[in-house]
C-alpha cells in the first residue's frame, strides 16, 4: 500500500530549509525509503511518498530525537496517509477545544461562579475518567437558577481555532459536506456553525425558562455512541462508506466518530482519544486537516 508521509507545523518561525533532510531521514529511520518530496504549505507542510511499510511509532520517536539537531528546535507533527482514497467526502468536527478554542461548559460555569468545579469534571471526562452523559449533567446542574443572559456572553466570546475558516471554506468549496457534532450546547452550535458555513450541526440543549438556566438539558445526552450515530446516519444519506469520512476531535468524547472514520484525526488530543487513532495534529493548526488530504495553499480558501 503506498502511502504519504506528512511533516507539518504552524508554529512561528514554522518548518526550515532542512525539512526535507529531516523528513527523509525520519522515515528511514522508521523503516521506510522516501520518495519526491512536495511542499503542501512552504515552511508549514511537506510531504513525501513512501516505499515500504514504516513504523508510525519509530518516526514519532525519531522526530523527537531530531528536534535540536535538525528541527531547529521547532516541534512539528509527523503522519503517514494511504495515498489511495485520501481525500474525503465528509468531514465531522467536534466543537468545543476543537472548532473553537474554548469549553462552553467551563466558561458559563466561570460566569456562574462555578468553574473551578465545573472545569475538573469536565477534565476527567475528557480523559474517559467518567461518562459523559452523567458528567454532563452534573456539571449542568451546577448552574441551575443562573441568569440566561450568561449564555450571550459565552457567544460573544467564543472564538475559533486557527484555520477553522479555511477548513471549512475549503472543504465547502470541494464539494465535501460539513458537520459539528458537539457534546456541548445548540445555543452556541448553532452561532459556530452558521459563522464558519457548516452544513449542519448537533448538540445538546440546555434547557432555559423565564430566563433563568433550570440545570437540566434535554435527553438523549448527545454523546459519543451519538456522535458515531451521526456519522453512520449521513454516510448512509450520501450513498459513501465510513473511508470516505474525515472527523477530528480532541477528547474522549469523540472515540465513536473517530474509530468509525476512514481518517480520524485527534486535534491537540487526550491520551484515550489518541489511543484510539494513528493521526495527531499537535502542533499544526486545523489546516492540518486539509493537508492530511492532500490540499495545497493553492486550494486553501477563506471563503
Amino acid at each position: 500500500m503506498k502511502q504519504i508521509a506528512l511533516l507539518s507545523a504552524t508554529h512561528a518561525p514554522g518548518l526550515g530549509p532542512d525539512a526535507e533532510a529531516a523528513l527523509g531521514t525520519i522515515i528511514e529511520a522508521a523503516g521506510g525509503k522516501p520518495g519526491p518530496y512536495r511542499w503542501l504549505s512552504p515552511g508549514h507542510a511537506l510531504e513525501a511518498e513512501v516505499e515500504g511499510n514504516p513504523s508510525l511509532t519509530k518516526a514519532r520517536e525519531m522526530l523527537g530525537e531530531m528536534l535540536g539537531e535538525m528541527m531547529g528546535g521547532i516541534p512539528a507533527d509527523i503522519n503517514f496517509i494511504p495515498a489511495d482514497g485520501r481525500r474525503k467526502a465528509l468531514m465531522i468536527a467536534d466543537m468545543d477545544s476543537t472548532i473553537i478554542s474554548s469549553e462552553s461548559l467551563d466558561d458559563l460555569a466561570r460566569l456562574a461562579g462555578k468553574g473551578d468545579e465545573v472545569a475538573t469534571i469536565t477534565a476527567r471526562s475528557m480523559r474517559g475518567e467518567l461518562d459523559f452523559s452523567q458528567s454532563l449533567k452534573a456539571r449542568v446542574a451546577m448552574l441551575a437558577g443562573s441568569p440566561a443572559s450568561l449564555i450571550d456572553t459565552i457567544i460573544a466570546e467564543a472564538e475559533c481555532n486557527p484555520g477553522a475558516t479555511e477548513l471549512v471554506a475549503t472543504l465547502r468549496r470541494h464539494g465535501v459536506r460539513t458537520v459539528l457534532a458537539s457534546g456541548g450546547f445548540t445555543f452556541l452550535t448553532e452561532v459556530i456553525g452558521g459563522r464558519l458555513g457548516f452544513d449542519a450541526h448537533f448538540a445538546n440543549t440546555l434547557v432555559v425558562r423565564d430566563g433563568v438556566i433550570t440545570g437540566e438539558v434535554t435527553d438523549p445526552v448527545l454523546d459519543q455512541h451519538s456522535k458515531r450515530t451521526i456519522l453512520d446516519r449521513e454516510i448512509e444519506a450520501l450513498g459513501i462508506t465510513p473511508d470516505d469520512v474525515a472527523t477530528i476531535g480532541d477528547g474522549a468524547n469523540d472515540r465513536g466518530m473517530t474509530e468509525r472514520a476512514g481518517m480520524g484525526v485527534a486535534y491537540q488530543g487526550k491520551d484515550a482519544l489518541k489511543a484510539v487513532t494513528p493521526y495527531w495534529l499537535d502542533h499544526t493548526d486545523l489546516r492540518g486537516m486539509l493537508w492530511l488530504q492532500g490540499y495545497d495553499d493553492s486550494m486553501i480558501t477563506r471563503s
